[in-house]
């Protein structure tokens, strides 16, 4: 099955041609023949935007979601290891929040997300010509909304206020912003009304729906607009709108504070969603959301790290992943070659990069060199010299000769000549999360699929709501009941912050740090890493010591704006 899935993505993709968000996509069928058969009208409505995706949400180093959600959050970073890593001062800047509507990789995101915004616009506008003569492509056209009501939630995310485009027939660079507010209520909206319409499959598993959008994915989407309901809801009209989300904490340790949370929780208190014929405040509907997704049939995986083997589709607890195959539907992954020294990679058969790493910050919050670390520091990173499980030998640093060791500790934001070769080259944590696959001829496709939601963060999302709501002993049992699966201590009280860091020990490099920072107020916060004075390399700018809350959206990319003259710059950005 997974083969017959993989091959229908990839007819599509010989059928598809690059187009825009105002473009039809073309193949060489008729339309006539392209309808002929309900296996034709599937590949090309349907499979053919799946196959569009790519790794615009998780993958290559350039325009994907995973890359601005991680790397602008105080989990990650790619420092400069003299000179290696440098590239014009484009990572450092995204990490110390200079963030350049000029720099491509910005226009790359933008421009993966809108990409399969309108070829779903333009399937649904096929579809709905034809369904009076035929009433069974609802369900298609029902599935390709809620997979742009999705798309629309990460450009809202990232971009805050930007074009609604609902049409293949109306041009995107003639279209006015929306506000914020009204593009979280179009994708709350579209959400609740396609829900009742969608398949109750397993997108995780091999099958009909592997990879596709089901109502457990359609719920974890609304749990995530709901968590993320104060931030959402706010029109970014002046530099100083997000200010309730300015943290206050100036120590260095990036500490979630209770009063601001007092804050954040009245305000989702007040926000309305209708679901499922009735009405909630946000918390609710994040609870009520994972309750249906476990209703569903998810739970934890009884082993962590089984959710990122090479045959995670077997998993019980991913809720969406992208479908991943080294021979055939083949997604680019540079994260794992990306992060990992280049003699640990020689060593195991890969390439290795020596570039991405765990900040101090994620470190301390793990535990590492503690009498009690964290157990999912080793499911998540390599530290020291446990590379040598899998290479059963050490390997040398490639500057000193003196052997490998990863150095948690050591890791900046930029290496100069004055440093010590030894520590540049092994500094930073390096992520272990995805198991290797020693099947694939390729270096950077592998037959992991990719995770992009699981049920762990569902529960997560619970607790939080339930504290919010001032339940916090039934938050409590939650988190516990995320730590003992890895047989963690049980937290016998909890706070705001221990939940921000749970969060952090269960879901790291997984795409979500940068929304969890926003929303529990600790994003513009200095830490152990970057603060004002931290040296970087020349090309890249100081610090970014946002006191106004700006830098919570990214700058509409310059590109963009010169398409459209009717979009504004968010407030904050100089262009």
């Amino acid at each position: 099955m997974k083969q017959y899935i993989i091959g229908s993505m990839l007819l599509s993709s010989i059928l598809l041609a690059s187009c825009s968000l105002d473009e039809t996509p073309r193949s060489k069928f008729s339309e006539e023949e392209a309808f002929s058969t309900s296996k034709l009208v599937y590949v090309n409505t349907v499979a053919n935007v799946y196959s569009s995706i790519g790794n615009g949400l998780y993958g290559s180093d350039g325009g994907s979601v995973h890359t601005f959600q991680e790397f602008s959050s105080d989990a990650s970073m790619i420092p400069g290891r003299q000179g290696d890593w440098v590239d014009g001062g484009t990572w450092q800047n995204i990490f110390l929040h200079n963030f350049e509507s000029s720099v491509s990789k910005y226009n790359d995101v933008w421009n993966n997300l809108y990409r399969v915004i309108g070829l779903a616009n333009s399937s649904i506008d096929r579809l709905n010509k034809y369904l009076g003569e035929h009433p069974e492509y609802a369900e298609y056209v029902y599935e390709l909304r809620a997979l742009r009501a999705v798309y629309y939630y990460y450009v809202m995310d990232l971009f805050g206020q930007v074009p609604l485009v609902v049409s293949s027939q109306v041009s995107a660079n003639e279209v006015n912003q929306s506000n914020r507010s009204d593009v979280f209520r179009f994708v709350t909206s579209e959400l609740a009304e396609c829900i009742p319409h969608l398949s109750d499959g397993k997108s995780q598993n091999e099958g009909e729906y592997y990879g596709r959008i089901t109502k457990a994915v359609a719920y974890m989407c609304m749990a995530k607009c709901a968590i993320n309901a104060p931030v959402y809801t706010i029109d970014d009209t002046t530099p100083t709108s997000y200010s309730a989300f300015v943290g206050t904490d100036k120590s260095g340790k990036a500490t979630a504070s209770e009063e601001q949370g007092k804050t954040v929780s009245e305000m989702g208190k007040n926000i309305n969603i209708t679901l499922d014929g009735e009405t909630r405040n946000a918390w609710e509907t994040a609870v009520y959301c994972a309750d249906q997704i476990a209703s569903l049939g998810y739970r934890l995986q009884p082993s962590y790290a089984d959710n990122f083997i090479v045959a995670n589709q077997n998993s019980v607890e991913n809720i969406w992943t992208r479908p991943n195959d080294c021979v055939n539907y083949k997604i680019e992954d540079y994260n794992i070659v990306r992060t990992l020294h280049y003699n640990h990679g020689g060593a195991i058969g890969y390439q290795g990069w020596n570039g991405a790493c765990s900040s101090k910050q994620q470190m301390q919050v793990y535990g590492y060199g503690t009498a009690n670390p964290d157990p999912r520091l080793k499911l998540n990173f390599y530290t020291d010299k446990d590379y040598m499980e899998e290479t059963g030998k050490a390997v040398d640093d490639g500057a000193t000769d003196k052997p490998l060791e990863y150095m948690p500790l050591a890791v900046k934001v930029d290496f100069s000549a004055a440093d010590d070769p030894h520590a540049m080259k092994c500094a930073g944590a390096r992520m272990k999360k995805y198991e290797f696959d020693k099947s694939t001829t390729q270096q950077y496709s592998f037959n992991n699929d990719l995770v992009i939601w699981r049920y762990a963060d569902a529960l997560l999302l619970k607790a939080e709501a339930e504290y919010r709501m001032g339940n916090k002993a039934e938050a409590l049992t939650i988190v516990n009941e995320v730590r003992d699966r890895v047989a963690a201590t049980p937290r016998t009280e909890l706070t705001l912050n221990d939940i921000l860091d749970e969060r952090m020990l269960e879901l790291a490099w997984e795409g979500v740090r940068r929304q969890d920072q926003i929303r529990f107020c600790t994003f513009t916060e200095p830490t152990a890493d970057r603060f004002n004075g931290v040296t970087h390399n020349a090309s890249a700018g100081d610090y970014n010591d946002d006191t106004q809350g700006y830098t919570m959206v990214y700058p509409i990319p310059y590109a963009v704006l010169n398409l459209n003259k009717k979009l504004k710059q968010n407030p904050g950005y100089t262009k």
